[in-house]
């Protein structure tokens, strides 16, 4: 957390404060809240991108372009405040000031965010699955022979190289809404199966950024109060699912698929 659609919120929320306005200076903010500037560039634009849990920022002038490189952890978020009051969040990681008085923070406390100028190299990712869905398949159906995928079926979604984006409350909901056994074998999926999946995951990651994202524990949407509490079917309802952990994280599965 965040996932696919929180990230991609982000960088839309990046982008409506960043458009048409002109950034003086970028500092690294230490523990504590201690800023220091990066002496890195002067006077440019900003622009956000997502690619799956990856957020990427271009920063930019008439001379040169930076490429940073965030990785969100598990409480990263962005916020943009008058800089006479950015120190009244907490556990600053980046802060941008504009020439008109204002600045954007990336902040978070637990596991919080990082990031790195030029390539992220904390994992490697493969394509979105909504920006670039096509590809996103083939890396998948190109590599099913691999080891990587003779897992079960919850396990594999959570490999970033294959499954970009795709964390806990994702893949609960994914899996649920297939109802296909969570602990099957990945390879074990039909053509058609592999097919449903691909589009019912799609279809999740749409629909959640639409909705406003998961508001689920540390992450808020920064434009505001999301939806998509009714959507959520499966994720945390200890109703009809249970915590089951797979590689290092927990996800809610049915508990018809309990093994006994």
């Amino acid at each position: 957390m965040p996932e696919l659609a929180e990230v991609r919120i982000m960088s839309d929320y990046i982008n409506h404060h960043s458009k048409k306005r002109k950034f003086t200076k970028l500092y690294h903010v230490e523990k504590g809240n201690n800023p220091i500037d990066s002496e890195l560039i002067e006077d440019f634009e900003v622009i956000a991108n997502s690619f799956g849990k990856e957020l990427q920022l271009k920063t930019t002038n008439d001379t040169k372009t930076l490429d940073f490189s965030v990785f969100m952890g598990m409480s990263g978020n962005w916020k943009f405040v008058p800089t006479e009051n950015w120190n009244d969040t907490k556990f600053v990681r980046m802060r941008i000031d504009t020439d008109d008085g204002n600045s954007l923070l990336l902040y978070g406390s637990y596991m919080g965010p990082r990031y790195r100028l030029g390539a992220f190299t904390g994992v490697k990712r493969g394509p979105d699955p909504t920006k670039d869905f096509d590809k996103f398949k083939s890396n998948v159906l190109d590599n099913l022979k691999l080891k990587a995928f003779d897992k079960p079926i919850c396990e594999v979604l959570l490999n970033q190289k294959y499954f970009n984006g795709i964390g806990a409350y994702l893949n609960s909901e994914i899996v649920g809404r297939l109802d296909f056994n969570p602990f099957r074998n990945f390879k074990s999926l039909s053509y058609n199966e592999l097919n449903s999946l691909f589009n019912v995951l799609k279809k999740c990651c749409d629909e959640a950024y639409y909705l406003g994202g998961g508001e689920l524990q540390d992450w808020f949407n920064p434009f505001g109060k999301g939806n998509i509490e009714d959507w959520i079917k499966f994720y945390g309802n200890k109703n009809i699912c249970f915590k089951q952990k797979f590689g290092t994280r927990n996800i809610w599965i049915q508990k018809k698929w309990k093994i006994t």
